[in-house]
């Protein structure tokens, strides 16, 4: 029997960017049958669009009018329009019951669109340039300014005699000029030391809330097969901070997908002694999709290690899961993911770096 999920007769099927008020009223089925959601204990809203899975909302299942109809409501508030662009996308509902996890559809998606209001423009949307991406264009700029020095001028001969009307003595030749130096090149070890990278890592290690402090995470789910243990196989995030200067607290979160087993996100740092120290929070149950989330605060001069998932309980069999969207964070709230700054360079500074290689006599396209 396959499931199917429709939108209702009057719910509308497109919602503009900055409208928080908009609601899509959906129908759970099977074979269009509608599905009796009354034992439903968590229902998940998740969208996604051609590149994969983006972004999720809870409804709670006692906020149903009617669960013998399969209808449920989602709503389009500030939380969910976040970071969502004009286009097409596609939502599923995830169900879990006393029986496990049911996704409609069962078969491809239901597919609505985001569109652009009167005010958006297309120069609203940041372009970002990775670093592989920056260091080759830099590599470019720099072979385009000439770094030879200029040869000696030569000696000026020396002037006759003075007489009545003596003749001036003859100029000296001029100095050969000397060969163009080799083309600069810019390379990581470079760069790190340059004075805009350590004030950009700086940056990143005094983050306001909301920056990820994480390497190496991505919104796109990632599979890890073979876990088994507590966490091994599990990969770890570094976290690209320095010591902590003060008391400060932290929220950690993770989306995981599907595991064989219930599983948590962990946090490892140790303290100014040395002393290390792991902490974990929330569990996602075993076949079911959700967030895992630690906030706890963190002591003075305090290092971050990193940050991985770790299983509720020591696993003998090894098993799979997928898991997306990990991110470390200043503050008590976990916020939208988002990428470590230093992963990323915006339209706008790399527009700045242009006209800083232009003003320097190269040329940057």
């Amino acid at each position: 029997m396959a499931k199917t999920l429709s939108f209702t007769d009057t719910s509308p099927q497109t919602v503009k960017i900055g409208d928080t008020t908009t609601s899509f009223s959906l129908i759970c089925g099977n074979d269009n049958v509608a599905t009796d959601l009354t034992k439903a204990t968590s229902i998940t809203v998740k969208l996604g669009n051609a590149s994969g899975y983006l972004k999720s909302a809870t409804v709670d299942p006692a906020s149903l009018t009617d669960p013998t109809t399969g209808q449920v409501t989602v709503n389009f508030n500030a939380d969910l329009m976040t970071s969502l662009t004009a286009g097409s996308y596609s939502i599923e509902v995830w169900v879990v019951d006393s029986t496990g996890t049911s996704i409609y559809p069962s078969d491809g998606s239901t597919g609505f669109t985001i569109t652009n209001n009167i005010q958006s423009t297309n120069g609203s949307v940041i372009t970002t340039i990775t670093f592989d991406d920056f260091v080759a264009a830099m590599n470019k700029a720099a072979s385009t300014i000439a770094k030879g020095d200029k040869g000696d001028k030569g000696n000026t001969g020396d002037t006759g005699p003075q007489g009545p009307i003596g003749p001036t003595g003859l100029q000296g030749p001029q100095g050969i000029k000397g060969d163009k130096g080799d083309p600069g090149i810019v390379d990581n070890a470079s760069l790190t030391v340059a004075p805009a990278f350590v004030d950009l890592k700086a940056q990143v290690d005094n983050s306001a809330v909301g920056t990820n402090l994480l390497l190496g995470t991505s919104k796109t789910l990632n599979t890890v097969n073979n876990a088994i243990g507590w966490n091994t196989g599990i990969p770890q995030h570094l976290a690209n901070i320095t010591t902590i200067n003060s008391d400060t607290p932290y929220t950690a979160r993770t989306h995981i997908s599907q595991a064989s087993y219930d599983m948590k996100i962990q946090i490892s740092w140790k303290d100014a002694s040395g002393v290390q120290y792991r902490a974990s929070d929330s569990t996602v149950s075993a076949g079911t999709s959700d967030y895992s989330t630690w906030t706890g605060t963190i002591t003075a001069g305090s290092t971050i290690q990193y940050v991985t998932l770790v299983f509720a309980a020591s696993q003998s069999t090894a098993s799979s899961f997928s898991y997306c969207e990990t991110k470390l964070e200043r503050g008590s709230q976990a916020t939208d993911w988002s990428p470590n700054p230093s992963e990323v360079l915006t339209q706008s500074d790399y527009a700045k770096i242009k006209a800083a290689i232009v003003a320097l006599g190269g040329s940057l396209s």
